[in-house]
């Protein structure tokens, strides 16, 4: 009898450091896994920011040239997500490929001029104006 209760505590012991191992492998996984959203989320908003601000700055710059370009180099993966930058018709999106994404109308900007092309993060970001189109594209 003496023998079996050694092998129940054992077992006992080796379930309950297991459960305890594995919850608090969990707990740390889920704080990392909410730190990365955030991050996400925040960078989202700041790289659509900074190019709504490069897209202001490279209209106004360009007064007497016919074409202006910005080559915008981000880092290839933040968070472990790239970015996609586009300019559809009506807005300047960011998004990722877990399909988070944030949307900006660049200060109104698109009302006066057309906004077309979308390039991803993992190699540099050519923006460029063309003034006889009033043009702003992304490639």
């Amino acid at each position: 009898m003496k023998g079996q209760s050694l092998i129940i505590q054992f077992i006992l012991f080796f379930v309950i450091g297991l459960a305890l191992f594995l919850t608090v492998g969990g707990f740390f996984r889920y704080q990392s896994d909410r730190s990365a959203n955030e991050i996400v989320s925040d960078s989202l908003r700041l790289t659509n920011s900074y190019f709504s601000s490069a897209s202001i700055s490279l209209i106004d710059s360009c007064k007497k040239c016919d074409e202006a370009t910005y080559k915008i180099v981000l880092a290839n993966k933040t968070a472990g997500s790239f970015f996609n930058v586009s300019l559809l018709k009506n807005s300047l999106n960011v998004l990722t490929p877990q399909n988070k994404f944030f949307e900006s109308s660049i200060h109104k900007l698109n009302l006066t001029t057309s906004l077309s092309g979308s390039s991803s993060s993992n190699k540099p970001i050519s923006l460029t104006y063309r003034k006889s189109n009033n043009q702003l594209v992304v490639v």
